[in-house]
């Protein structure tokens, strides 16, 4: 195996840590380390119970108990290929953060002053000298 995949690192939420089971936490921590873009990882069960040195049936127990918890997701990809794993509080957690932000956003764009409108800084309407007389009059009710 090549060296610099050896001292690699990954990121792990708190809440993985105190809600997972330890072997739990194992092979989702594997999982977590084998996705390098966020683009999910696709290692066949034997591949991950020969790394993790458990058996394949112990991997797909693990999987599922991840899945119904709500850490990964599934995806099939047909026959005689392997299964798609994405970490999904790693997706939700990103949305957060973009929703935080935009919403972060969206309120600094009131906070922006405006001039607000007053009587001894109003614009007025430009009128020419027919159009202010034609008001005159119907204004004052000669018309």
């Amino acid at each position: 195996m090549d060296d610099k995949y050896l001292d690699g690192y990954m990121m792990l939420k708190n809440e993985a840590i105190l809600e997972l089971k330890p072997y739990l936490l194992r092979t989702y921590s594997y999982i977590i380390s084998k996705d390098y873009k966020d683009q999910g990882v696709f290692y066949s069960q034997a591949k991950m119970a020969d790394e993790l040195k458990i058996s394949i049936r112990s991997v797909q127990r693990h999987i599922r108990a991840l899945k119904e918890l709500g850490y990964l997701k599934v995806k099939r990809r047909g026959f005689n290929m392997t299964n798609l794993y994405t970490v999904v509080k790693k997706v939700i957690k990103k949305v957060k953060e973009k929703k935080e932000e935009m919403t972060t956003n969206f309120k600094k764009s009131f906070n922006n002053e405006k001039p607000k409108l007053r009587f001894n800084n109003f614009q007025g309407r430009e009128y020419s000298k027919d159009e202010w007389n034609s008001l005159e009059k119907k204004l004052l009710g000669w018309e």
